[in-house]
């Protein structure tokens, strides 16, 4: 007996069902069986024992197909053979089309292609499920011509080939529903079983296949479907229709008495959604007569708001409407575009929810080293792949061992060839030109020791894997690979420390994870065999087979709002149903061309009587579908839509959402989230949070509640608020510099610059994570290294006048050979790229040594010192300004001292090599910057004569540049224009005491190139020329100006107050610490210093004033 009872939703069907079942155990009467969708087997079992009570093992049972599949071979048997997984199913289509590869047209490159073989799976599956037979499809091929015949005769093949494989001691999953119906004649139901079948849309042929052998048993069936009638009505329930009138031709064929049962009238849910369940794809124009309407729709800005209205929804049900959160769900249309928002916001609004979902198994420790340890050995040692490597936790390196390890290869960009050298890395782990001390050869040694325990394992593996030819040798320096990791050891001593934390959940993944691993090697191992292959193509199919795989979340608690895709609201007790996303884009959502056959192409099979799916059906499931959830609540449905996507695209609603918004003349609730953020702890502090500055309404209203309900909370969130990037203790001043202030030349500059900026920089040493790419601070190092050596050892030969540019050229070399040794490692570890770019480099630094010689050689000022150190240690002591706890003492080092002798007076200029642009500013010194030549000068001219042996005299201070700087000049200028251009390039930045003999000795003869002073019919302009008496204001301003910084310093200053100048001239731009600054002008009582641009003529002026006032 065939019974269809058909109805729409909510009629009562599956209440008959589960009604009959009990009575029918109520009187003892067994041999019934209820068959449901695997994914509803849970809940409908759990639904059949609330009615049934602990009589229902006795005489019912709640089977899916395939459950029922085990349960007939476990009693029938099967053969010796065992079911493959779904990973070793993988396997089987490799080896398949490995065997099958040299007679495939279209597939013949799938052995060599991991993703591919999972596609063809993926087909042999359909053809399965549709019992469509190799030899169905080389008869379709015959019918056809061009590539979809050579796609069908490939299929048919590979089908054939895959069968064999598995049929060589094992059996195929996708097979068990096929041998279900086989079994069942012999299984013993039959007459006096009554099977009832719920849940299904409609059924695949092998499904209908094991219906047609359950009547032909002589067991009574009875199938529940969603449906108006089986002739015609609603467009949602066409598959269901289908599904009905198959049967019903089946009973007739089998001579099987046959019977319709049609429900209609609705129960227990509200008269609203009852109407809305009726014409929702109805075509006319009926509105709702009720007074009430449990249905509301909602227009949010956002995905995001969409989370937080709907969280606000659930707890406004639970404390208003008397449910549990358990009668609510939130349902998804491609509910992965949604889950990290909802979890997040749900998590902090503090509503329980439960996501049904299975882990991605890739993003595991343990399957994840396996695929960065393929990744890297395959792919040259990626720094993130090898970072993400170590940070597994798996490879037995601590935390912090990872942070020094991960730091340094960043650092030096170490790839492939850096970790095969047997030589130790010796690049400094602080970067180019940095001191090689102890405390730095210690923290070289310790890296090295990381380096070697992380990469011997790695490196053995990568020469196991490149030795290997077959499958079962891949296999087998897999297994070696572990075995070196130590990990079965490793895993143990994980899932013990976590059950001894109470986390046993996450304890017991381990152990599975381990347990998958191993399997899916044997079964590589016991499969595959002694199939070739190469590293590439194993790593890349044992990955492909891990993602097949997954880990199971269990829920810690049963009262949880749960959430997920339409297709996963198996509960039929839904009190309260939240639909997001309910735009056109999701509902109904495109079918996605997947597979080896486009649409157009099944819809020609399906003329040759080859269904495989897809096609308009499609479209009829996913109306199916959409109506089968919105059904689905008994008390409200709410309807919500972003207006943009997670994409910024605008949004439009979905074609339900404006039929619920014509039945009922809806109004969407659109609006901000104010009310919605009250209704959780939370949110409704952080609103209350921006009163504290004025704030709405709404924000002054939540601050009221929590002052006079959370008043220690509210007072310690005042209190922070309050709080400025503020000031640092007297204590923590000392503990970060020390009881005496010690300024630099570049730290004064920074304090100058930005305090925040110092702060960090010296005051807590944050160091930029980046790379140490050969930039212009390390140009500068290099040029500062070559300069300073040549001019030394030119020095010891007689000056640049002894030595021609044929001999300076040499000098040159030799020094740079001499930095690569010392400093490069001899281009060690460095790319074919670093060394070019730093040969080319080496051609800039002749031109830059050049150009000082030729300087030197018209020059009566002499080097005297390079590299002078004001300093402890130095050849001339530190500046020492004040006394006691007001003590500052000024150290650094001036790249070199030249000076002049004349009638018995030496007169000094500090010079400083610049790569950059950096020109000298009298504007910069009033603002207290690029003060650092003339505090040498000034520190020489108290302590030189006890260094030279003479009365010093300051002379003047200028920029050199270290650089080749690139000409700019028009195709048209002539040759005076072009000298013009050339001077300019070549004239220096600085100060020069305005002394007409001091300045001949600067520079010798009429035409001056280098001297930073412009002449005019032989007279000397007055921007970059100062009388002693101007010098001695400078000094004296420099002292005043580093007695404030000083004084700011001791008080603990580290307020941003970053200096600006224009949009490309500011202390934020390129700034290492702008995104921990969070700076903003005007805000937190922090601005910027905007610095009036002065000329010099300017400045004199503000010094003189200073001086007189400070004189008044």
């Amino acid at each position: 007996m065939l019974t269809l009872i058909l109805g729409k939703a909510g009629t009562g069907k599956t209440a008959a069902v589960i009604n009959e079942i009990n009575a029918a155990v109520q009187r003892g009467e067994g041999k019934r069986m209820l068959i449901v969708p695997e994914q509803y087997s849970h809940e409908a079992e759990r639904e059949l024992c609330r009615a049934c009570g602990d009589r229902l093992s006795l005489y019912a049972e709640v089977f899916s197909f395939t459950g029922l599949a085990r349960r007939l071979m476990s009693q029938l048997g099967g053969g010796a053979a065992q079911y493959l997984d779904k990973g070793g199913r993988l396997l089987c289509m490799a080896l398949a089309l490995g065997s099958a590869g040299s007679r495939l047209k279209v597939y013949s490159a799938a052995a060599r292609k991991a993703e591919m073989q999972s596609l063809l799976l993926t087909a042999v599956d359909e053809m399965k499920a549709s019992c469509v037979t190799p030899d169905a499809l080389y008869d379709a091929a015959a019918e056809f011509d061009g590539g979809l015949a050579d796609k069908l005769r490939d299929l048919a093949l590979i089908a054939e080939a895959y069968d064999a494989v598995v049929a060589n001691g094992h059996a195929d999953s996708a097979d068990r529903l096929t041998v279900l119906a086989r079994q069942i004649p012999q299984s013993g139901i039959g007459r006096g079983h009554h099977i009832y079948i719920d849940g299904f849309v409609d059924f695949t042929a092998q499904e209908t296949e094991v219906i047609r052998a359950l009547m032909m048993s002589g067991a009574d069936v009875t199938v529940c479907l969603t449906a108006d009638s089986l002739t015609g009505g609603s467009e949602a329930f066409e598959l269901s229709r289908r599904a009905g009138r198959a049967l019903a031709a089946m009973a007739q064929e089998t001579g099987t008495e046959q019977c319709t049962v049609v429900f209609d009238a609705q129960t227990g849910k509200d008269a609203s959604l009852t109407f809305f369940a009726e014409n929702m794809f109805s075509y006319s124009a009926a509105q709702y007569a009720g007074e009430d309407c449990a249905l509301e729709l909602v227009c949010a800005g956002s995905v995001s708001a969409e989370c937080e209205l709907a969280a606000a929804k659930a707890i406004k049900l639970v404390r208003e409407g008397g449910c549990r959160w358990r009668d609510i769900a939130v349902a998804v249309r491609g509910f992965e575009d949604y889950r990290g928002s909802l979890e997040n916001i749900f998590r902090h609004y503090g509503v329980p929810l439960f996501t049904a979902k299975k882990s991605e198994l890739l993003y595991k420790p343990l399957p994840l080293l396996v695929t960065l340890a393929y990744e890297i050995t395959g792919g040259g040692w990626e720094i993130d792949d090898v970072i993400s490597y170590m940070r597994t936790g798996l490879t037995g390196l601590s935390p912090e061992e990872c942070d020094a390890l991960a730091a340094y290869i960043f650092k030096w960009q170490l790839r492939a060839g850096a970790w095969a050298r047997r030589d130790d890395w010796r690049q400094h782990p602080d970067g180019y030109g940095c001191e090689y001390d102890e405390a730095a050869e210690a923290r070289l040694e310790e890296i090295n020791s990381l380096r070697r325990r992380l990469a011997q394992p790695l490196l053995e593996f990568e020469r196991r894997s490149a030795a290997a030819h077959t499958a079962q040798e891949h296999a087998a320096a897999l297994a070696q690979f572990f075995a070196e990791l130590k990990l079965p050891e490793t895993l143990s001593a994980r899932a013990d420390a976590l059950n001894a934390e109470g986390r046993g959940e996450l304890a017991q993944e381990y152990v599975q994870l381990w347990e998958i691993i191993t399997a899916a090697l044997e079964q590589c191992h016991a499969i595959l065999g002694t199939l070739e292959m190469d590293s590439a193509e194993f790593g890349r199919l044992f990955t492909l087979m891990l993602s097949k795989y997954d880990v199971g979340v269990i829920p810690v608690s049963l009262d949880r709002v749960s959430a997920g895709d339409f297709d996963r609201m198996r509960r039929r007790q839904i009190k309260h149903l939240i639909v997001l996303g309910a735009s056109d884009a999701r509902l109904p959502r495109a079918g996605d061309e997947a597979g080896i056959f486009s649409d157009a192409e099944r819809a020609r099979l399906l003329e040759k009587n080859i269904c495989l799916g897809a096609g308009e059906g499609e479209l009829w499931r996913e109306f199916s579908l959409i109506y089968n959830c919105l059904t689905l609540p008994s008390d409200s449905l709410t309807l919500s839509y972003p207006a943009v996507d997670a994409d910024g695209e605008e949004q439009r609603p979905a074609f339900v959402y404006n039929r619920a918004a014509a039945l009922f003349s809806l109004t969407p609730r659109r609006g901000g989230l104010d009310d919605a953020r009250l209704q959780a702890a939370g949110p409704a502090m952080e609103l209350a949070a921006h009163a504290i500055n004025g704030g709405s309404g709404v924000e002054r209203a939540a601050a009221e509640y929590f002052r006079a309900a959370e008043g220690e909370r509210w007072a310690a969130l005042t209190r922070a608020a309050a709080m400025s990037r503020g000031r640092l203790s007297e204590r923590a001043v000392r503990g970060l510099y020390g009881d005496k202030l010690r300024l630099s030349a570049s730290r004064i500059d920074k304090f100058a610059s930005c305090r925040y900026a110092y702060f960090c920089q010296y005051g807590l040493r944050a160091k930029p994570y980046e790379p140490a790419g050969f930039t212009p601070p390390e140009i500068g190092t290099f040029m500062h290294y070559v300069l300073e050596r040549t001019a030394r050892e030119v020095k010891e030969r007689g000056g640049f006048a002894a030595v021609d540019d044929a001999e300076l050229e040499k000098i040159c070399d030799r020094h740079v050979a001499q930095y690569v040794h010392d400093e490069l490692n001899d281009f060690a570890e460095k790319s074919a790229r670093f060394t070019y770019l730093f040969r080319r480099l080496t051609r800039d630094v002749h031109q830059v040594v050049k150009d000082m010689a030729d300087e030197l050689r018209c020059s009566d000022f002499e080097p005297l010192d390079f590299e002078l150190d004001f300093g402890r240690a130095g050849k001339v002591p530190p500046v020492e300004l004040g006394e006691g706890v007001g003590a500052l003492t000024l150290t650094g080092v001036a790249d070199r001292v030249d000076g002049w002798l004349h009638n018995g007076k030496l007169y000094l200029r500090v010079v400083d090599y610049k790569t950059g642009k950096k020109q000298f500013s009298m504007a910069d010194v009033w603002y207290g910057m690029g003060l650092q030549m003339l505090l040498y000068l000034f520190a020489l001219e108290s302590g030189g004569e006890k260094l030279y042996g003479h009365e010093t005299v300051p002379a003047g201070v200028m920029y050199v540049p270290a650089r080749n700087a690139l000409l700019s000049a028009q195709r048209d200028m002539d040759d005076a224009e072009l000298a013009g251009k050339l001077g300019e390039v070549k004239r220096r930045s600085g100060l020069v005491l305005d002394d007409a003999e001091l300045m001949e000795a600067w520079e010798r003869g009429a035409d001056k190139q280098y001297i930073p002073v412009k002449f005019k019919n032989g007279s000397p302009g007055a921007d970059g020329v100062a009388s002693l008496a101007r010098m001695g204001l400078l000094a004296r301003h420099i002292k005043k100006s580093l007695g404030e910084m000083a004084e700011q310093l001791r008080q603990g200053s580290i307020a941003a107050d970053p200096y600006y100048r224009g949009q490309q001239e500011n202390a934020c731009v390129n700034c290492d610490y702008f995104d921990a600054c969070h700076f903003a002008d005007g805000e937190n009582g922090e601005s910027c210093r905007y610095l009036a641009r002065l000329k010099p003529d300017k400045v004199w002026s503000m010094l003189e004033g200073e001086e007189e006032s400070g004189n008044g």
